[in-house]
């Protein structure tokens, strides 16, 4: 029996593998796709979001603040791109005025630092290429872009080092919660995990991540 199963080799379940590796536990990855990030985790924007837009109090609002400065360490120790080159929200005009102050109000109170609203000559200093049609701009300088494939390879490989082991080609097809977990897979029939990765016995132990 396994301690943990993580479903899903995208960007979260590659994280998350990451992070219980640094713990004495059995961990299991299962992926239906034939390589890691064969899923959303491939195809987004890989915009690092500042915060300014989330809804206040929300999950999404609280975890993206907490998130957005894990970049630079995460990417100097496992080798990913990534750049914290700032955002621009452009307006076109005096009717995005009262938009763009209420982003930057609620980037405020989320607790988003280094807003600003910015006028045509000063988003012009910060990208002469932009329209001629932009008159103002909501800058949010912690605003970043990473490659979010070669995040998910990294936070996968290095979970593999430290002994997760990834299933791929095998879906998970259902799930069922007696007693532990077992998981029916198409390649690899039923296997079983703990319902908790905090059982008693599972020890924190920190192993070497980067």
């Amino acid at each position: 029996m396994h301690d943990v199963a993580v479903i899903g080799a995208g960007v979260v379940g590659s994280a998350v593998a990451r992070e219980l590796s640094r713990y004495t536990l059995d961990v299991v990855v299962f992926e239906k796709g034939s390589n890691v990030a064969s899923g959303a985790s491939k195809a987004n924007s890989g915009i690092v979001h500042a915060g300014y837009d989330a809804k206040t109090g929300s999950l999404k609002a609280r975890f993206n603040l907490a998130g957005n400065p894990l970049f630079d360490a995460l990417s100097r120790e496992l080798d990913f791109p990534f750049r914290r080159n700032g955002s621009l929200i452009l307006g076109f005009g005096e009717n995005d005025v009262e938009r763009l102050e209420e982003l930057l109000e609620r980037g405020r109170v989320n607790g988003v630092h280094s807003l600003e609203m910015l006028n045509q000559a000063r988003v012009r200093e910060l990208e002469p290429n932009i329209s001629d049609t932009v008159t103002h701009a909501l800058h949010a300088p912690t605003g970043g872009i990473v490659c979010p494939y070669e995040m998910t390879i990294a936070f996968a490989e290095n979970a593999v080092t430290n002994g997760v082991r990834f299933h791929l080609g095998c879906d998970v097809l259902a799930v069922e919660k007696d007693g532990g977990i077992s998981a029916s897979t198409r390649r690899r029939g039923t296997m079983s995990a703990g319902s908790s990765s905090t059982r008693p016995g599972c020890t924190p132990t920190p192993s070497t991540i980067c």
